[in-house]
């Protein structure tokens, strides 16, 4: 299927990459060199990142122009109030907290054939855990434990919930631990294909460990 995907989005003339929280514009750049000057495709490019600091944006935009990227812009914007349209692939890279929801909220929106995030901090989650009679509740007693719980419980649903909406969802570690402990990827190509058994999932998880609510079912439309 991801396959198809990728073979899918070469055979158009364009396609419309977004980078949520693009930040100084690292990947957002590597990126537009890739496809354009590393692979030589034939599709041109459209790569906007939305960043909310102004001087990293003319920053960026500045060296876009130097350098002659000329598909490749940058726009100031929160990513959950951001205007996005119909797009073909998200990106965002450690948004923090509630951001990276607010990004795959964004790109099923939009319509995105492929989602890939690398999430940061997860406090949302975490400050609601602890409060179950679950046999677990030993693993919640530890702030580390509490902490690794909760990345793993978080980043569970977020991969439930694309699945529900029709991707194919990937998670798995993109880069060494000896250079990020935040090297956790999700990738979620859409496929049409809806996990039925994903929403129940979800509910037992949060019954389990006494959570009412992840921030990402408020964004999405079930």
């Amino acid at each position: 299927m991801r396959f198809l995907f990728v073979n899918t989005l070469l055979e158009k003339k364009s396609i419309r990459v977004v980078d949520m929280g693009s930040g100084k514009g690292y990947l957002t750049f590597a990126l537009y060199d890739y496809l354009v000057n590393t692979l030589k495709l034939k599709l041109k490019p459209e790569i906007t990142g939305v960043e909310v600091r102004p001087d990293l944006i003319a920053q960026c935009n500045a060296i876009a122009k130097e350098v002659g990227f000329e598909n490749l812009n940058f726009e100031e914007g929160f990513i959950n109030t951001y205007d996005l349209e119909k797009t073909d692939i998200l990106i965002a890279l450690h948004a923090c907290d509630t951001a990276t929801d607010d990004a795959i909220a964004k790109g099923i929106a939009a319509g995105a054939q492929l989602i890939v995030c690398a999430p940061c901090c997860h406090k949302q989650i975490r400050k609601a855990m602890g409060k179950t009679k679950s046999v677990l509740n030993p693993l919640l007693r530890h702030g580390i434990l509490l902490e690794r719980q909760a990345e793993m419980i978080t980043d569970t649903i977020r991969a439930l919930i694309l699945e529900s909406q029709g991707y194919e969802v990937k998670v798995f570690e993109f880069i060494s631990s000896e250079h990020t402990g935040k090297n956790v990827m999700i990738s979620a190509v859409k496929t049409g294909v809806k996990n039925q058994n994903a929403l129940k999932q979800i509910l037992d998880l949060k019954a389990e460990f006494g959570i009412t609510e992840h921030y990402l079912e408020s964004l999405v439309r079930f």
